[in-house]
């Protein structure tokens, strides 16, 4: 039964992350082109809305690999475009490719709607999920037991979270997979908090996110605690369609819609 739940739940979270960001789209553009996107599943996002509107190139993507393969896939011939949501291996310009910031993604902290907590130092963060702080009731919520969720070790959430909240101390938490899977848990559970990409709360789904010391998530603020880095991976001389769209993507029209899940660079 678990591994049912866990195939379906995977199908909706991958149609998540590609699902329709705007309705506009330029049917009557040729495309010549396919680029193949590989890596964040957050970078995912932006790439399904320029399936949408770019309108010179159609997309492919696969978000299994997450930031890791988004780091290799280049090198190895799978993708064309490598998506990478965390901070960049140095080893990526030595082997002959090259790295494009197009914006910032802010890392949510959840909780459940009910919750009457409306924020948290990053120190308590720390203690709840190293297992020290244990019941709502002493962070000023109701008296209900904590139960901390994190996302796999490969996720670039994870890494982000452990690195800036945990300064690299273990969790003591349950992992959940695929992330996504995150969201169904704290809405449905009073004492769960977790983390995840912003994006993926554009919209009521019984969660709301924590002000970690006191700093709103959001796609205006620059100076969220939480915030990881946006790069798209290419080979240092890409084909002349994958060079226009990197070119687009970091142009004001491209960061427009970027900015409406992201923090832009624009």
């Amino acid at each position: 039964m678990h591994r049912i739940f866990t195939a379906v739940f995977s199908i909706l979270a991958l149609s998540v992350f590609v699902g329709d960001a705007h309705s506009v789209s330029h049917p009557f553009i040729p495309r010549s082109f396919s680029i193949r996107y590989q890596g964040s599943p957050a970078i995912a996002k932006f790439i399904a809305i320029a399936n949408n509107v770019y309108g010179k190139s159609t997309f492919t993507s696969n978000v299994l690999t997450k930031s890791k393969g988004g780091e290799e896939c280049v090198f190895n011939g799978s993708c064309d475009i490598g998506g990478v949501a965390n901070e960049l291996d140095p080893a990526i310009s030595e082997k002959g490719g090259k790295a494009v910031l197009i914006g910032k993604d802010a890392v949510a902290v959840i909780i459940h709607q009910d919750n009457p907590v409306e924020t948290l130092s990053v120190a308590q963060l720390r203690d709840i999920f190293l297992g020290k702080i244990k019941n709502w009731k002493e962070v000023g919520g109701f008296d209900e037991p904590i139960q901390p969720l994190i996302t796999s070790p490969i996720s670039a959430t994870h890494q982000l979270f452990k690195r800036i909240v945990m300064e690299d101390a273990d969790f003591k938490a349950k992992v959940m997979e695929p992330d996504p899977t995150i969201l169904l848990l704290v809405s449905s559970n009073r004492g769960a908090i977790g983390f995840t990409s912003f994006f993926l709360i554009d919209k009521p789904r019984g969660v709301k996110a924590v002000r970690p010391d006191g700093k709103e998530a959001s796609v205006a603020n620059p100076e969220y605690p939480l915030l990881r880095p946006l790069y798209l991976i290419t080979k240092e001389h890409p084909r002349d369609d994958v060079q226009q769209f990197l070119d687009w993507a970091v142009s004001e029209e491209g960061q427009s819609y970027l900015k409406t899940y992201f923090i832009g660079i624009k």
